[in-house]
């Protein structure tokens, strides 16, 4: 019943908006973005991934549409989005999970102006002052052994989505702790934050933080402070002893910092799987990988063509006032979608957009308005370096001891969060030093 009075306040509310946006094209002159309100983008979408780039070539780069239930103007081009987002960032609110109720100010990428300012700015000091080098080369190192212990249990046969998935997800978490909060995963500390973080979220992220969340928060906070107080725990190249190096961490930035864990766990166990599709789908980008020395380019040209092919997908914001662009009325309360997905395959982008080609980043690196995988304004993620940094050591350290081939789907499906390889995707590992090639 909850579900269904849900559902009719939305349908009110992009009722409400409409007319209203209605009335004021009419006072002000400016019309609507074209589109057909009775068309659902979303729907349209999950059953065609291509139909986004066909509508902004039918209808112009800027189209309204119904999507989950609210009003929505789809913006499509990078050169488009950035001088959009540019403009008219004070009428823009970004659009996040809100954790409000468990922290004041919520997330980073919801904060704005001087608050925003100075807590973008804590973190970028942070950043800079960090040597991640340490934890990279743990990273490499537990990436080799959580695959060879994969190759032992199943040979070379695919491995099964639910195992791949746990595997990378274990990997993922204790990588990021490490990184993060300078904790070993396997210290005292380490253990307790792990059940912790399964009360935080456990399957999945919370989009509604509740009483749960709010208590295994606080307990997270509590073993970080006790893991800061013992010196043998705390790696000193860890981003939070740099973040205390600045001063006292307040509660916001705590609990940023443990957000910043629970969304990239998710996020990156995802892309660690595209990662593997892309390999076993490029076995000669892989062996240029195997064969380029330790710190080369193509492993991180390998991540940013994944990026720029998958994963990287939209930015969203909600309208706080109206506007106009391009002489399209946009209305107060309209949510606005930035396709950044479509804008990466757009052929005066790339020659060949749909095709994996790492060279694009080897022969000359593209600027901010062809290729924006990580944000396109003051918001765009301070991790972007870190990110690529962590997904090159992943495939260098799969490339080196193992060829990937695949059975299963090769076909892409929305998922919870993003589009991702089709479960019946399953990789196998062929040892590169038995000499026998997949």
């Amino acid at each position: 019943m909850r579900f269904r009075s849900d559902r009719v306040n939305r349908k009110k509310g992009i009722k409400i908006i409409l007319t209203r946006a209605k009335l004021v094209s009419l006072i002000r002159r400016r019309p609507l973005p074209p589109g057909d309100m009775t068309i659902r983008l979303d729907e349209i979408e999950a059953a065609d991934r291509l139909s986004i780039i066909r509508k902004s070539t039918e209808d112009g780069p800027i189209f309204k549409g119904h999507a989950w239930d609210a009003f929505w103007i789809y913006v499509v081009g990078l050169p488009r989005c950035r001088e959009l987002m540019r403009q008219h960032e004070a009428d823009l609110q970004p659009v996040t999970i809100d954790t409000t109720p468990l922290f004041a100010e919520g997330l980073l990428r919801q904060m704005e102006g001087e608050v925003h300012r100075k807590y973008r700015s804590q973190l970028g000091l942070a950043l800079k002052s960090t040597d991640f080098s340490g934890a990279f080369v743990a990273l490499a190192h537990d990436t080799s052994k959580l695959l060879a212990g994969l190759v032992t249990q199943f040979g070379r046969t695919p491995i099964p989505f639910e195992a791949l998935y746990l595997c990378f997800s274990n990997l993922v978490f204790d990588g990021l702790t490490r990184f993060v909060f300078g904790i070993e995963p396997q210290s005292e500390h380490g253990r307790k934050l792990c059940a912790a973080y399964q009360e935080l979220g456990g399957n999945g992220l919370v989009w509604a933080p509740g009483l749960r969340q709010k208590k295994a928060l606080s307990c997270i906070a509590d073993i970080l402070r006790n893991a800061s107080a013992e010196e043998s725990n705390q790696c000193k190249n860890s981003l939070m002893r740099k973040m205390q190096a600045q001063g006292p961490i307040d509660d916001v930035m705590m609990g940023n910092l443990i957000y910043m864990v629970e969304m990239g766990r998710y996020d990156t166990t995802a892309f660690l799987r595209w990662l593997c599709w892309f390999a076993a789908m490029n076995p000669d980008w892989t062996d240029r990988i195997a064969d380029e020395n330790d710190g080369g380019p193509v492993a991180e040209a390998f991540v940013m063509e994944a990026l720029r092919l998958e994963q990287s997908e939209r930015l969203v914001r909600r309208v706080k006032r109206d506007f106009v662009v391009d002489g399209y009325l946009f209305p107060k309360g309209a949510m606005l979608r930035f396709c950044i997905w479509e804008s990466h395959k757009l052929p005066d982008a790339y020659d060949r957009p749909f095709d994996f080609d790492p060279g694009r980043f080897l022969e000359d690196m593209p600027g901010p308005e062809r290729y924006s995988p990580f944000g396109t304004d003051k918001h765009q993620c301070p991790f972007a370096a870190f990110s690529v940094n962590f997904g090159a050591t992943f495939v260098k350290a799969m490339a080196n001891d193992y060829w990937v081939s695949s059975n299963g789907s090769h076909s892409s499906v929305r998922g919870l969060y993003h589009w991702e390889p089709d479960k019946s995707f399953s990789p196998i590992l062929s040892p590169r030093f038995s000499g026998v090639s997949p």
